[in-house]
């Protein structure tokens, strides 16, 4: 069933918050559930059963697509055109699918409650934080909670991951220099915000050289924008980056010395330069205990080092003990490829851990 599962859903992708026909795909397949069913925004869904135990663990399947017009060979490609599954979400709902069917059956032989969580938006963020502020987590005293990702390059079918630090917290940075158009053969009555910017990031990497190289970071640039035609100053430019890190204060002191190099550009260069942050999820950060129980018991690969992807399961951790982990699926493309695709016999790998948890003390 995991195989037809992932099949069906990878037919129907939407972008966040708006997974109206994917929603309506689980709600069909659950909605007759023994638990406790609970729809949370448009498209959230929870499912509570109660055993009367005063155990309660979850497990999350984020359930969106993203904007990518899909390129692969196989029999089940989107039918919404411009849209794909091409970060396995279809086959993290496949996996809590397969074990709603099985708590179905088997829900009385556990000795704990169980939670299911069907969480919107994780690519556009925002999902985890509409399920925590739903209060149900809280409601029903989740004390553990868990979570998957597909991961291309680790070998197929093993599960990994490590302790503390897993995944990295993301703020996104947006720049604009405004200055002061003239033509080019006029330019010292001009203030051209095109070089300011070509300044700027060269103080911003020369500061990044600074930091401690054992300090786990990301301090990156990849989108620049300046200026209409070749000779006429720029009147404007615009830098867009990534600020990244495991750890809070690491990435508030970058954060600080961006904001002192833009205060000092502005009195070197006489010109406004604006400097906003759009901040993403917390770091993933694995409870230690947790993990060392699921490793012995469970055998999970442990991961020599985190990696600097950010996921929105970071939110979760930073208030349920929580493991998140990677199920390896080979050597396929890499996630947000349009080529991307994985042997959906996997999933039964990832349904087994799953199902193992449900039955550990």
């Amino acid at each position: 069933m995991l195989e037809q599962y992932r099949r069906e859903l990878h037919l129907i992708p939407e972008i966040g918050f708006q997974e109206f026909e994917t929603k309506s795909y689980l709600y069909d397949h659950v909605k007759k559930t023994s638990g406790i069913l609970h729809e949370v925004g448009e498209t959230g869904i929870i499912i509570f059963y109660d055993n009367g135990k005063d155990k309660t663990i979850g497990f999350r399947a984020d359930i969106d697509g993203l904007p990518i017009t899909e390129e692969t060979d196989h029999d089940f490609v989107s039918q919404h055109s411009g849209f794909m599954h091409a970060c396995g979400h279809d086959g993290h709902m496949a996996m809590v699918l397969g074990i709603f069917d099985y708590l179905e059956k088997h829900v009385h032989k556990l000795e704990k409650n169980i939670v299911l969580v069907f969480q919107p938006s994780e690519e556009a963020l925002g999902g985890s934080q509409s399920i925590i502020d739903s209060g149900l987590l809280q409601k029903y005293s989740v004390s553990e909670f868990y979570g998957f990702h597909l991961w291309p390059g680790l070998p197929k079918g093993n599960v990994f991951s490590k302790g503390k630090e897993l995944m990295s917290q993301a703020s996104d940075v947006n720049i604009t220099v405004h200055g002061k158009s003239m033509h080019i053969a006029e330019r010292r009555k001009g203030v051209d915000a095109l070089q300011v910017a070509c300044r700027l990031l060269n103080a911003i990497y020369d500061y990044e050289e600074t930091i401690d190289p054992t300090v786990d970071h990301l301090l990156k640039f990849g989108q620049m924008g300046a200026g209409t035609v070749r000779n006429v100053i720029a009147s404007e430019a615009k830098v867009y980056g990534t600020i990244r890190s495991y750890d809070n204060h690491v990435h508030q002191e970058m954060k600080l010395a961006l904001e002192k190099i833009v205060e000092v550009s502005q009195e070197k260069f006489q010109c406004q330069i604006t400097l906003n942050y759009k901040d993403g999820c917390d770091a993933v950060i694995n409870d230690e205990k947790l993990f060392s129980k699921l490793s012995q018991e469970l055998g999970i690969h442990p991961l020599e080092k985190p990696v600097m992807q950010s996921e929105d399961f970071g939110n979760y951790t930073s208030f349920i003990p929580s493991v998140f982990s990677f199920l390896g699926i080979g050597n396929t493309p890499s996630l947000h490829e349009s080529t991307f695709d994985f042997d959906s016999r996997v999933l039964y790998k990832g349904f087994d851990f799953y199902k193992n948890i449900l039955y550990l003390k």
